[in-house]
């Protein structure tokens, strides 16, 4: 069976973020707080409280760890750097998505505070190695330029009939300016072992994983899919998986691009 990627037209975008302040911010989990839980800095303005990723079902996998397996994933957290995207665009699209194929259609939703464009994966690493990692990212992105982030259209990852993740995409100019932002953390990871991706380069935003319902997926809805202003990228961000919560992403730092909008 051969995976693709399917993706509808959108229509004109909506609404515009503001842009943020330009002054890097790194958590306590970079800085070094030992023996505390790292501090969580909220994707939006205003930190919230976390809930369970299915009200439903309120047992967590990570209270079943062995001491041992809770220290190592607090030793080798899972990160990735990616461009965050506000509420205000993800909502817009999350409404669209379950209107279009059903709240029970995809058995993962995107909490609307975890919505984000990956640029480069960097896996489960040594607590010790972040602070070069920040550096380096720091003095990339500080070379980069803020740009208008629209997302014009939808597709999907793997099968038509059951794809495995559904996703919003890009405009022209935005995927270029992804693009450079991309290539720019992997030249700024690669001198500290971290090799360049073998797949190129798919900007996206996963909105939800694992289709699930009785019948086909019907890719012709992925035509209607809202054309959305995300508002002004300005940053890239440092960000920890926290399986099983929500929202799933902490971030751990971030990194204003340095030219003005």
């Amino acid at each position: 069976m051969v995976e693709r990627a399917y993706r509808g037209a959108g229509s004109k975008p909506q609404g515009m973020a503001a842009a943020g302040a330009r002054e890097p911010q790194i958590s306590a989990a970079v800085q070094g707080a030992e023996g505390r839980e790292p501090q969580r800095v909220a994707a939006a303005q205003g930190a919230k409280q976390k809930e369970p990723l299915n009200p439903a079902a309120q047992h967590n996998p990570e209270a079943d760890e062995s001491p041992t397996a809770a220290a190592d994933r607090e030793r080798k957290p899972r990160i990735f750097v990616a461009v965050p995207i506000g509420e205000a665009a993800a909502a817009v699209l999350a409404d669209w998505a379950q209107r279009t194929f059903g709240a029970a259609a995809f058995r993962r939703w995107t909490d609307l505070r975890d919505y984000h464009v990956t640029l480069k994966f960097l896996g489960d690493v040594e607590q010790e190695r972040i602070p070069a990692i920040v550096h380096a990212l720091g003095e990339a992105m500080e070379r980069e330029t803020p740009f208008a982030l629209n997302l014009i259209g939808a597709g999907t990852f793997g099968l038509p009939e059951a794809p495995r993740v559904l996703f919003a995409e890009p405009d022209e100019g935005s995927v270029a300016h992804l693009g450079r932002l991309a290539a720019a953390a992997e030249a700024a990871l690669a001198p500290l072992g971290f090799a360049p991706e073998k797949r190129s380069f798919r900007a996206h935003v996963t909105l939800a994983r694992k289709y699930a319902a009785g019948q086909a997926f019907e890719p012709p809805g992925l035509a209607a899919a809202p054309a959305v202003t995300a508002g002004v990228a300005d940053r890239a961000v440092l960000y920890r998986t926290h399986m099983h919560e929500r929202p799933m992403y902490e971030r751990i730092a971030e990194f204003p691009f340095g030219g003005g909008y």
